[in-house]
């Protein structure tokens, strides 16, 4: 199971197309010669890149909570599905992004790839800056989530 940590720099080109770094591409393995899904965050303006084997299990535990009949569901189904693209990464490691995924993420040039577990973020270097947690922020929040876990006992 691959398990991607850590942050790296890379520069878009003018096309699009940027390398995913070699340590990312070395953990996904066997997983790097199917395709990748490329995802608008919901929670951010940024793009998570999900491996197929991973986003498989993610569209499957979505589904399995919906109703195909339902028309709420039907139009979460349309927006989940409006809300990702499937490419294929090339030998090298160069993905080519499209202009509405660039566009909804702000990236241009400088882009930072961090590690998420069993995604990858893309984030314009610009808007990492702003919103990376501070150490304080991250043991104030972690303080307060094992409290309540542990009064919910």
């Amino acid at each position: 199971m691959a398990e991607f940590a850590g942050t790296y720099s890379a520069t878009i080109d003018d096309k699009g197309r940027v390398v995913l770094p070699s340590a990312f591409k070395k953990e996904m393995g066997e997983m790097a010669l199917e395709p990748l899904v490329i995802e608008k965050s919901l929670h951010k303006e940024t793009l998570d890149i999900h491996p197929n084997k991973y986003w498989q299990e993610r569209v499957k535990a979505f589904k399995a909570d919906l109703d195909p009949f339902d028309e709420d569901d039907d139009s979460m189904l349309q927006f989940f599905y409006q809300n990702f693209v499937k490419i294929t990464m090339a030998a090298n490691g160069r993905i080519n992004l499209p202009a509405g995924y660039l566009k909804y993420a702000n990236l241009e040039k400088g882009v930072q790839f961090i590690g998420m577990g069993e995604s990858i973020r893309l984030i314009a270097v610009t808007t990492s800056e702003k919103e990376t947690m501070t150490k304080a922020e991250f043991l104030q929040k972690l303080k307060e989530r094992r409290k309540r876990k542990q009064d919910a006992k």
